[in-house]
């Protein structure tokens, strides 16, 4: 489409005010920025709503506006959520973080260095979240088994994930996203390994920083994971009923729960509830909820012997019963619904037993609690129902009391498609490289989305998963989102508002050089990730990062195309890349941080703790590496 304008060499626009168009798309703009931050609507409806707006206000073709379900980046993201759900459910790389993390010899310091090391060299290649659903029981066991507080080793967990997958194109989405967003831009895509000469010493730098300080400076809490791989006996807050025939009916509050392990918290009755110290003449009635504090032991003995029930009735044989921690996944549908309208026994067969939110118990109702991004649910079960919550978009089945089950006979299988892969991923990285016959390139091979849809019909040809489960392995609403996002940056490039936004900061800091705006740009984007999704900074601020280089190239006399404008370019782009996955000082800035917020008990005071100073020590690195990695 026609531009508004032009960025002129004095970094003014040629014609007059932007028109209308440009006004609708930074409403646009800041309404999903709005949604996004108050979590009012889902991602794959904030996409789906953007290109029916760009659409309809007549600032995009349809054409223009789908063209994002065909770029190159969503292809290769739906591909390797497939390649990774294949290699986590049948076990291809927990065997070798077993084998690694026995070397820690239970030392603090030692365990985070080599957890993090693995789980950012796995994370090099394969989908963080994957990463982290394998790694996290593996490592609360650890921590059990060696008596070191888990708190200290989930955080730096999540951290290392994010700085791994930083070192190659594929390894973090928020590259494929900004090297997506580029090529929609007329830009050159970014390479499989461009970024590792500078990622890969700030992901050592940053693990051993970790190692040194994360003892010293992460609290030590429990939660429910921890206390769950404990031996000791666990006690849950628990909602259970009085029902009609208990023989608690008639007994006084005061006296009613006198067993020393079970604590009565509250009572609720008429939709009120009713706290101690309580009258004698207050006696337990039919249809009181009661909250308690308890061991597995005495809950399943508060069931059968004294008439009490879950809220939803669900019978289960003692010896049959299982409890399942669930964490709510920043993207599930049921963000903002209450426990109690969840219908977790008419879908998986569970009831909720507890809520675990910040690293305490809920003093209130769990059935009324209203869900949010990194809460966990202790539920309970038969083993049958196991499988259904493991393939839930909903809930990460964190921590379970049996065996998480693995087609571990295929795990060979996996391994050698995953490995397949990355190696025609690397060959596209290498083809800068003279070392390939004149005239052949490795795009004539296989191109890189290809490559990753490869991988994911290799999974389910080879019996590794069922399709079934390779559809729900793609995270979806995320794609949805992705390609809305993308249709807003094209619109922003098209009626001038990046271009307005690129010369505001031409206009700001371009007198103190390319190394200012690149150090000025990552720290713009670690702000934003602290708000709002680092895939909605990484989609958003590319455009601007473009415009921002030809505007400064033009305003520097520099030509279209040479060494000095194309390194700038690279530079500003590479900024973006990086700033959008440095996001380690709050739990909502990536769904890693939010998968350990609650096993690890933190609190939001703990990401910024360790997060802060990590995100700072990261950004002085990248704001070195990348002027001396491009020759800006």
């Amino acid at each position: 489409m026609e531009s508004v304008g032009c960025i002129t060499p004095g970094g003014g626009y040629a014609d007059a005010l932007m028109d209308v168009q440009g006004f609708v798309v930074i409403a646009l703009t800041f309404g999903a920025l709005a949604l996004i931050l108050t979590e009012k609507a889902s991602f794959d409806a904030i996409g789906l709503g953007l290109l029916v707006g760009l659409v309809g206000c007549g600032i995009l073709t349809l054409d223009e506006a789908t063209r994002g379900f065909s770029n190159y980046a969503v292809l290769t993201l739906a591909g390797l959520y497939v390649v990774g759900e294949g290699l986590t459910r049948t076990g291809a790389i927990e065997f070798v973080a077993h084998a690694v993390l026995r070397g820690s010899g239970g030392k603090p310091g030692r365990m985070i260095f080599l957890t993090g090391l693995i789980a950012a060299a796995v994370s090099s290649v394969l989908n963080d979240t994957g990463v982290l659903v394998v790694f996290i029981p593996i490592v609360i066991d650890m921590a059990s088994r060696a008596s070191v507080p888990a708190s200290h080793l989930l955080m730096p967990l999540s951290f290392a994930a994010l700085l791994g997958g930083m070192c190659t194109l594929v390894g973090t989405s928020t590259n494929l996203l900004v090297s997506g967003a580029a090529v929609q831009a007329g830009v050159e895509e970014l390479g499989m390994f461009e970024m590792t000469p500078v990622a890969a010493p700030m992901a050592l730098l940053g693990i051993t920083f970790m190692a040194i300080f994360a003892p010293r400076l992460l609290p030590k809490r429990t939660s429910l994971s921890t206390q769950m791989a404990e031996a000791s006996p666990r006690e849950y807050v628990t909602e259970l009923a009085i029902g009609p025939t208990s023989p608690l009916v008639g007994r006084p509050y005061a006296n009613a729960f006198d067993k020393a392990d079970v604590k009565l918290l509250f009572f609720v009755r008429d939709e009120a509830m009713r706290y101690a110290p309580y009258d004698e003449a207050l006696t337990i009635a039919p249809g009181d909820v009661v909250m308690l504090r308890a061991n597995v032991e005495d809950l399943a003995e508060l069931q059968s012997q004294l008439g009490l029930r879950m809220i939803h009735d669900l019978k289960i044989a003692q010896h049959e019963l299982r409890f399942f921690e669930l964490a709510v996944s920043p993207r599930s549908s049921v963000v903002g619904h209450r426990v109690g309208d969840l219908r977790l026994h008419r879908d998986y067969g569970v009831t909720t037993v507890a809520v675990l939110r910040s690293g305490h118990h809920i003093g209130e109702r769990a059935s009324e609690l209203a869900l949010r991004p990194g809460d966990l649910l202790l539920v309970c079960g038969n083993q049958s129902v196991e499988t259904r919550l493991q393939a839930s978009t909903d809930f990460f089945l964190i921590q379970t009391s049996q065996p998480r089950p693995m087609l571990r006979t295929h795990a060979r299988r996996a391994l050698a498609i995953a490995l397949g892969v990355v190696a025609l991923f690397a060959l596209k990285g290498l083809a800068k490289f003279p070392i390939f016959p004149e005239g052949w390139h490795p795009d004539k091979l296989v191109p890189i989305p290809m490559a990753a849809l490869g991988g994911a019909v290799a999974m389910v040809a080879t019996g590794c998963m069922t399709a079934r489960r390779a559809y729900r392995a793609i995270d979806w609403p995320i794609l949805i989102f992705v390609v809305g996002m993308l249709a807003l940056g094209e619109a922003m490039a098209s009626t001038g508002v990046a271009g307005m936004a690129a010369n505001g900061i031409v206009g700001t800091i371009a007198h103190l050089g390319p190394v200012a705006v690149v150090s000025a740009l990552l720290l713009t984007c670690i702000l934003f990730n602290a708000l709002v999704s680092h895939s909605a900074v990484a989609v958003l601020l590319t455009p601007i990062a473009i415009a921002t280089a030809r505007a400064m190239a033009e305003s520097q006399g520099l030509t279209a195309g040479s060494a000095e404008a194309d390194a700038m370019m690279r530079a500003f782009i590479l900024a973006i890349a990086f700033g959008g996955s440095i996001c380690f000082a709050t739990p909502i800035g990536h769904q890693t941080n939010l998968m350990v917020y609650g096993p690890g008990g933190y609190r939001y005071t703990d990401f910024v703790r360790l997060g802060l100073p990590l995100s700072i020590l990261a950004w002085i690195v990248a704001s070195i590496g990348i002027p001396i990695l491009t020759g800006l």
